[in-house]
């Protein structure tokens, strides 16, 4: 009974209105049996003046990794409990992991029952469809048959690519076949019984682009505009069921729902593309994540772990009812190769503040992209195009030096003197030292694996090397990201530079996913350009507008 009430106390936390972030909304995350750990806590609460009693001691193994089933049998119930015991649900709106606390959470044990069992379900459901599929095409070769009768069935074949090739090269068969008998009673029929297997083949889309195809030859066919509206109308209203069950946990009574929606949109064939993929997903198990990024989803009740979540808090959804539904903290941690440097980032981020971050910008392109150009969301010439605009937009609208670099090599020692910022890539899992990094220096580094460890000696990767060397915070990712799961350079830094919002609330602002590999290493307090910000008093454009500055106040749920 006291896990159902913790439960539904999470579930009725309050939306709070999204001002600037305030000590009194952060939690501290520690480990009880590390001394160490308990001491940076209260340093940090001490040093922000955040009250002593938020401070959520938890028990786990030391180590930079936590096992799956320990997060969600051990640690999440502690945090979630301790939430709801003092009655911080509706204060919180940040979570902060010190010294010792868990760095990333590995997968699920692929021979976990629900995991074998939904193996099982789904490749059985494969094998129906593809029977079904068969059927249709068999129908189809006997509609209307020749003097030899119906066609030969093609040779059995399990691949998705195949079988749709087969499927409309039946429906080609068809259609040369009516074409003597079209306006014939057995022609007409013929047709009736072709259109419910083309719609059970390809569902509601394969409707669609009939009813299209028929509108391009009749334009002022009123009767077909008003049924594609319906068709369309019908095909939103499952894909809105689709993405609601995308937030439960996986599991077969999921799965069964799921097909159910898109055989109807998509159509046997969709069906089956849609099981390939979940195969293909539980076979690679994609279910790890940073310790962080799986805090941010506390609050929500179920959720699938492969991949990621879509992060609510992003600027894309400041109008969205879904940030309502879903409420969702933000996190940051304070951990650095050493304990005394997990010290320094408190004590550089509340100094830097006074007088501001000083210092040259430095980006590190690779000469993939084009300034201006457009590019596929998430990929190296979008990214690098990014890194273009940036500077362009950050030379001409404020005074910083900003330094560019455009070849494929990464800045080399002794480039980048007084560097306050960076953004650059891509040196895997090996740092250069560049850099003379000013105090207060933020800066992450665009590749897959840099923030795998921020404590192991011999390791050279970006976050842990960046953090010894002087930045006051960074973002990287714990596992193999993919490249969009990286904020946008020009995103993050414009959000930063505004002094409008502090450095957790500029990650979570322009931070794509949750429940994923991306951590986020420093004072989420700190603002380094509170106190000299880059954009007072000019006319900005308006997607800069909106980002930088969004709703002052979250919508009240109707």
């Amino acid at each position: 009974m006291r896990i159902v009430l913790a439960v539904l106390a999470l579930l009725l936390v309050p939306q709070v209105a999204q001002a600037e972030l305030k000590p009194a909304e952060i939690g501290i995350v520690a480990m009880r049996n590390s001394r160490q750990s308990v001491e940076l806590a209260e340093y940090y609460a001490e040093a922000r003046g955040i009250p002593l009693e938020q401070i959520c001691l938890i028990d786990s193994k030391a180590g930079e990794e936590v096992s799956r089933e320990e997060w969600e049998m051990g640690i999440r119930p502690q945090i979630r409990g301790w939430i709801v015991e003092n009655k911080l649900a509706a204060k919180l709106r940040c979570l902060v992991t010190v010294w010792d606390v868990p760095l990333k959470i590995g997968k699920e044990d692929p021979e976990f029952p629900i995991t074998v069992d939904r193996v099982a379900y789904l490749k059985g459901e494969r094998e129906n469809r593809i029977f079904r599929l068969r059927s249709l095409i068999a129908a189809i070769n006997e509609l209307l048959p020749g003097p030899d009768g119906p066609p030969p069935m093609p040779a059995e074949s399990t691949d998705v690519k195949v079988l749709i090739k087969d499927f409309q090269s039946a429906f080609g068969a068809i259609r040369d076949r009516m074409k003597p008998v079209a306006d014939t009673p057995q022609g007409r029929e013929a047709n009736t019984q072709l259109s419910a297997i083309f719609t059970a083949g390809g569902g509601l889309v394969n409707v669609v682009r009939n009813i299209q195809s028929q509108i391009q030859q009749q334009p002022d066919n009123n009767a077909l505009k008003n049924s594609m509206t319906n068709t369309l109308g019908r095909i939103a209203g499952l894909t809105e069921g689709r993405a609601a069950l995308e937030r439960l946990s996986d599991g077969i009574e999921k799965d069964e729902a799921m097909l159910s929606l898109v055989e109807k949109s998509d159509g046997l064939l969709g069906s089956l593309a849609w099981i390939d993929g979940q195969l293909e997903l539980l076979k690679k198990n994609e279910t790890y994540a940073s310790f962080d990024s799986e805090l941010s989803l506390l609050y929500w009740p179920s959720y699938t772990l492969g991949r990621w979540q879509q992060n609510v808090l992003n600027y894309r959804f400041d109008n969205s009812y879904t940030r309502q539904l879903r409420a969702t903290l933000m996190v940051s941690r304070i951990e650095a190769p050493t304990f005394e440097l997990s010290k320094k980032l408190i004590d550089t981020a509340i100094a830097v503040e006074k007088t501001g971050l000083e210092g040259k910008v430095y980006l590190d392109s690779r000469g993939r992209g084009k300034l201006g150009e457009t590019a596929p969301r998430g990929s190296v010439k979008d990214f690098d195009s990014q890194l273009l605009s940036l500077a362009a937009f950050l030379r001409q609208e404020t005074d910083l030096t900003v330094v560019l670099d455009e070849v494929d090599d990464v800045f080399q020692p002794g480039d980048c003197p007084l560097a306050a910022l960076y953004c650059g890539w891509y040196s895997l899992a090996n740092y250069i030292d560049a850099f003379e990094w000013q105090p207060g220096a933020v800066g992450y580094h665009l590749a897959s694996a840099e923030a795998t460890t921020l404590r192991k000696p011999t390791s050279k990767v970006w976050c842990k090397r960046m953090l010894e060397d002087g930045v006051c915070a960074t973002i990287g990712p714990v596992q193999e990201p993919y490249l969009a799961a990286f904020p946008r350079p020009n995103e993050f830094f414009l959000l930063l530079l505004s002094g409008k919002h502090t450095l957790v609330e500029c990650y979570y602002r322009c931070k794509p996913y949750n429940s994923w590999v991306m951590v986020l290493v420093g004072d989420p307090l700190y603002n380094p350009y509170k106190a000299n910000p880059k954009f007072v008093g000019k006319p900005l454009p308006a997607a800069i507008e909106n980002l930088i500055n969004g709703p002052a106040v979250e919508s009240e749920m109707p």
